[in-house]
């Protein structure tokens, strides 16, 4: 459970945030009554309340088969409304969806969440069919993917520091751990201005990723391309470094939305 912050906090909304939470994750995108409550950490009668509740409103759906939950119809309005309220995303798309175009590759945009992690938070596939297909909500470890570094690029020595105490892990035989290199690498990345890497957090897959920055330099988000790496020579390789490099420098948010450059 969440630390309440203020008299305001209320534990069963806070149950039904972290029930909806963890229906939104691919690996627990469905879900026994047991399986919530042991992962939760809260009482079967108390999740059950809330979970017949969240059903009630179209938050959940039951599948009486299986004895599973998962997201209901309703959560499809609430992530589309979301969207079109969210200024910088809404402005953030024509870029996704001319890169897509370009580059022939499945474009996403994630963004730092709470807990050390990052989210898919939009994404634009290309129509190619073979493509890489991504979840918009999918949360991973920051120090676990490629485009993390560009987290640890813009942060201070202290917050480096904090996001590698527990060292690196190896998510695949290609993924780097050792922190000095790592950290060698994450210096470059400023200059560079686009990151390549080939199956560092998915086997055979290519992540080609550039900074979004606001209009103080600070980061606000990390725009990747995903595709197969098999089916990327040198010569294609070059041409998409070049559109992500040119996309890093088009974008630039100004308070709550983004301007683009020609």
């Amino acid at each position: 459970m969440a630390e309440p912050e203020s008299a305001y906090f209320v534990p069963s909304v806070d149950t039904a945030a972290r029930v909806l939470a963890m229906l939104t994750r691919y690996r627990t995108q469905s879900c026994t009554l047991s399986e919530i409550t042991s992962a939760l950490d809260v009482s079967k009668t108390t999740c059950l309340r809330v979970l017949k509740t969240l059903q009630a409103h179209g938050l959940v759906a039951f599948d009486a088969t299986g004895k599973r939950y998962s997201l209901g119809y309703y959560c499809v309005v609430l992530g589309s409304r979301a969207q079109e309220s969210l200024d910088y995303l809404a402005a953030l798309r024509p870029l996704m969806r001319e890169c897509a175009r370009r580059t022939g590759h499945t474009i996403v945009f994630a963004q730092r969440v709470p807990g050390d992690r990052m989210m898919y938070v939009a994404k634009e596939d290309s129509g190619n069919p073979m493509h890489i297909n991504v979840s918009v909500g999918n949360r991973f470890p920051v120090t676990d993917v490629s485009y993390g570094k560009w987290v640890l690029a813009f942060a201070d020595e202290a917050e480096r520091r904090r996001l590698l105490a527990d060292g690196l892990r190896q998510v695949t035989p290609r993924t780097r751990t050792d922190p000095d290199e790592y950290l060698a690498e994450v210096a470059r990345l400023p200059e560079r201005g686009v990151l390549v890497s080939r199956g560092e957090y998915l086997p055979g897959v290519l992540a080609v990723s550039c900074p979004v920055l606001d209009s103080s330099g600070g980061l606000r988000g990390v725009l990747v391309a995903l595709g197969l790496s098999d089916a990327v020579d040198e010569d294609e390789l070059d041409a998409l470094r070049s559109v992500m490099r040119e996309m890093g420098t088009r974008c630039r948010f100004d308070g709550g939305a983004p301007g683009f450059t020609a």
